[in-house]
């Protein structure tokens, strides 16, 4: 009989991308595997279409959708009754899903201290800031003790939607695009102290307009248009196109339509990488080490350590001397020379 293997991740988007290692692992074990992915809403876009997978979301917001959908999600995995379950979220709602789903067998991978609570057979404990692995290889461990031998592969790819690339093909001929080669940009995250600054941003943008007579991307979620706007206007004139709260299809079709990508440490980044983009990784508060790009054959890390990375992302009493504001733009753009 054919595995059915239930995983558990409802974080962001890039949390969703690292999951492809692990299906991956799973389907080259048994080809004919149910693998039932439970995610947040918003950061489906990367399993939508690969293959062997059943999605379900989670709601995010409001304490009355998020208990009817962490209800309706129960009864899913309740009648499925999978024979692995990977919880590798370990919240409160996790724990509920993992009670309710009468797994055969289940296992955790999380900090130490939230695995003191759940039903769980097998707990890894995973320290999310020091690793030393990457994320991928540490909820690795928890597939090889259920069973399933992960291997050394860290492959992010998987299947863009083919109406999203249409869609992209169009926005680059329409700002006549195609022969130019793109520098796409993606200034956010989660933190401030997790962003290089968007004075740099904007200078690296100039340089690879002056120098490689490019086109710059700038990609931004609506609630960073002011970060986005920073970076414009810090350049001024050229061919800067600003792309701001953007379905998630077309960020990732663009994505791939670029010469180099530099971002933070944030979805994007993994999204270049399972691309196979050419890409420059910004880190600082965050181990490259841990939560860094696998994937992409060309690949570049700007990292500076200072003394209290990686941190535990509850503020930066550093200011403007923060670990991505030490990343100069000349090191940062010899870099992007080095992929081209």
């Amino acid at each position: 009989m054919p595995l059915t293997v239930a995983l558990i991740r409802t974080r962001y988007l890039g949390d969703t991308i690292l999951l492809v290692p692990l299906i991956r692992a799973i389907q080259s074990f048994d080809r004919s595997a149910r693998i039932v992915a439970i995610v947040n809403e918003g950061t489906t876009y990367p399993l939508e279409r690969f293959p062997g997978v059943e999605l379900h979301s989670l709601a995010r917001s409001g304490s009355l959708a998020r208990g009817i959908s962490t209800v309706r999600l129960s009864g899913v995995l309740r009648k499925i009754r999978p024979d692995l379950l990977l919880d590798l979220t370990v919240s409160d709602r996790s724990r509920w899903l993992s009670r309710a789903s009468g797994a055969r067998r289940s296992g955790a991978a999380g900090e130490a201290a939230d695995l003191a609570r759940g039903p769980w057979e097998i707990r890894i404990p995973v320290d999310l800031n020091r690793g030393p692995e990457s994320i991928v290889a540490m909820h690795g461990h928890l597939l090889s003790a259920l069973g399933i031998p992960m291997g050394e592969s860290l492959e992010k790819a998987y299947f863009p939607d083919p109406q999203w690339i249409a869609r992209a093909g169009r926005w680059i001929r329409e700002r006549d695009l195609e022969s130019v080669p793109i520098l796409f940009l993606h200034p956010g995250g989660r933190h401030w102290f997790k962003r290089w600054p968007p004075d740099r941003f904007a200078r690296l943008a100039a340089l690879w307009m002056e120098k490689n007579d490019g086109a710059v991307i700038v990609a931004a979620t609506g609630g960073e248009r002011t970060l986005a706007d920073s970076v414009l206007s810090g350049v001024g004139k050229g061919r800067i196109f600003p792309l701001i709260g953007t379905p998630v299809g077309l960020l990732d079709a663009l994505i791939r339509r670029a010469r180099v990508f530099v971002g933070n440490d944030s979805g994007p980044l993994h999204m270049a990488d399972a691309a196979h983009v050419p890409l420059v990784g910004l880190f600082g508060s965050t181990l490259p080490a841990v939560w860094g790009p696998t994937s992409s054959p060309r690949r570049e890390i700007a990292y500076i350590r200072k003394d209290c990375s990686p941190c535990h992302h509850t503020g930066c009493s550093l200011g403007g001397e923060n670990c991505l504001a030490s990343l100069s733009v000349t090191d940062v753009f010899q870099k992007v020379e080095s992929l081209l």
